[in-house]
């Protein structure tokens, strides 16, 4: 019985390792850094991007004041719009 048990926990334990490896575009900006400010417009464009919103009721999300006063927010949104596919749409 524990020779069928050992397998599958090797196979369980890989995943979970796999699995804890794995973060987010945005832990990663956040780790090199970058501002808030910048990471919730990367955020905004990411998603505007990922779901081709064309308005609010879509999904689209753009903060227009904050895009001309806030020069971290309008630089993070136009990275995370450019940079952001649906293809990759689980690591953002």
């Amino acid at each position: 019985m524990i020779r069928r048990i050992a397998p599958l926990c090797l196979i369980l334990l890989s995943i979970s390792v796999l699995a804890g490896c794995s973060t987010s575009r945005h832990e990663q900006l956040s780790a090199l850094g970058f501002s808030t400010p910048y990471l919730e417009g990367y955020d905004d464009g990411c998603h505007s991007k990922v779901t081709n919103a064309q308005t609010i009721h879509d999904g689209f999300r753009q903060d227009p004041e904050r895009m001309f006063k806030d020069a971290r927010y309008a630089n993070g949104w136009s990275d995370g719009f450019e940079q952001c596919t649906a293809a990759n749409k689980q690591f953002y």
